[in-house]
């Protein structure tokens, strides 16, 4: 809880703190377009969030949580590590790796690097008449933020979770350095996901004289999980403000065709009429985006997106995912066997010797019960055998029944483990543990066990 009001009482002063260090500005959001430094910080990371559209707060639940909502992290199962390439516009390209740490369910950690290069152009000067004069020289520009992260999840459905940035601005061999903070929240609620983020709070980097401002944004999503054509798919809507720019409603459709490949169809709808960047009158294309996902093993997935830019053409974005899941608990045998007891040895027979009556039945007469032999009391007065540790059964908590057909039943806690078998509606499932956000650990009634969609069952 004093997590959760840090998070808050921060995300209310800072932007308090950076509007007064700041010039007055009129409400106009056009004429704003571009008037804050670090504009990188708005490029969008992840194909699989851009192919949606840019909406992502809600679900962002791998590595790409950095950008969109720190929070997020919390849904990342083991080890995880992103790269990712964006061929942005002519001329401009920009590159992003991050590294995720969830040791256990409730808490992550991650770091990433983003960098953004342009291509470098010559120099040109004003002289005396006000023409620009073309000089010999030639200047870059490069940008750079280092971004350390900590999530944790407060309760069942409640995870929050704050950045830490070191941005750094290079032109033409002058340097500016600033220090911002994100911070995000996200809400289970049953087949809902509600998320929450702001970003870029500091104040803003200083290359020469005048300080610019960092480009504060605000993002809000909801975000479904559903089926369509019995194939499971997430719905999404976000809505995406930054402060004196304009603001941007996205929406996105993502669809798991099979275990290994998904399709993603997103939009993105903005408010600044004058914006060429992303909604060109005269594209036919006009905002929408798409891509698409391959895991070829639980381990590594491949996105890719298609995000057209109206004159500037079509930008091209593919990340690689190296997944390190820890492997799902197997069921194990209930009992070992225990040695039956050990059961008296009868003395074996010895053959019979040709002797004279007399001497046999004298012999007869004397049997081995005052003094036994040493066998034979062995085996009377045996040492009790200490049984091995009987292992506990894995017992259920409650039964619950699938609502639809062609449901996957997962090796592990996700879609990017091995599909075990195909339930169908009215299934009776023995519930063992619902305790992770997305997924329940079941057993079937052949004694089949492993994970299914919260969204598919419902409790008997």
């Amino acid at each position: 809880m004093r997590y959760l009001i840090l998070i808050i009482l921060t995300t209310i002063i800072f932007p308090c703190l950076t509007v007064d260090a700041q010039e007055p500005t009129d409400n106009n959001a056009i004429s704003k377009r571009g008037v804050t430094g670090a504009q990188f910080l708005k490029i969008g990371l992840s194909p699989r969030a851009m192919a949606l559209g840019g909406a992502y707060c809600s679900l962002a639940d791998d590595a790409a949580a950095v950008y969109w909502n720190p929070a997020g992290l919390t849904q990342v199962n083991g080890y995880e590590i992103a790269m990712m390439q964006n061929s942005w516009l002519p001329g401009i390209g920009s590159g992003f790796i991050s590294y995720v740490h969830s040791p256990e369910e409730k808490v992550a950690y991650a770091c990433s690097v983003t960098q953004m290069d342009i291509d470098r152009m010559k120099e040109t000067k004003i002289d005396a008449n006000g023409d620009y004069d073309e000089t010999d020289n030639t200047f870059g520009a490069q940008d750079t933020m280092l971004i350390a992260s900590y999530a944790k999840s407060l309760s069942k459905g409640i995870s929050v979770g704050s950045n830490l940035k070191f941005i750094q601005e290079e032109i033409a061999n002058k340097k500016a350095f600033s220090l911002a903070i994100d911070s995000g929240v996200l809400y289970q609620m049953g087949f809902l996901k509600l998320g929450m983020a702001v970003q870029n709070l500091g104040i803003g980097s200083k290359f020469v004289e005048k300080r610019a401002k960092l480009p504060i944004g605000y993002r809000f999503s909801v975000s479904a999980n559903g089926t369509i054509k019995g194939k499971k798919s997430i719905g999404i809507i976000e809505t995406a403000f930054w402060i004196d720019e304009a603001s941007i409603t996205s929406l996105g459709v993502e669809s798991f065709l099979n275990k290994w490949l998904s399709c993603r169809v997103g939009y993105r709808n903005s408010k600044d009429t004058n914006d060429r960047l992303y909604l060109h009158k005269k594209s036919i294309l006009k905002g929408f985006s798409c891509g698409f996902g391959l895991t070829p093993s639980p381990n590594y997935q491949v996105d890719y997106a298609l995000v057209p830019q109206g004159d500037l053409g079509l930008t091209h974005m593919v990340s690689l995912q190296m997944k390190f899941i820890p492997k799902p608990v197997k069921e194990e045998d209930a009992k070992e066997e225990i040695p039956p007891a050990v059961e008296k040895v009868e003395e074996m027979p010895t053959p019979e010797k040709k002797e004279k009556p007399a001497e046999k039945e004298e012999i007869v007469k004397k049997p081995v019960v005052e003094k036994p032999s040493a066998r034979e009391e062995v085996v009377k007065k045996p040492e009790p055998v200490a049984p091995k540790k009987v292992k506990k059964l894995l017992e259920y908590k409650y039964i619950a029944i699938v609502l639809s057909d062609n449901v996957t039943l997962w090796a592990g806690p996700g879609v990017t483990y091995q599909a075990a078998t195909t339930l169908n509606k009215g299934m009776r499932l023995q519930v063992i543990d619902d305790s992770k956000m997305w997924y329940y650990h079941v057993k079937l009634e052949d004694g089949t066990m492993g994970w299914v969609s919260y969204v598919f069952v419902g409790k008997e």
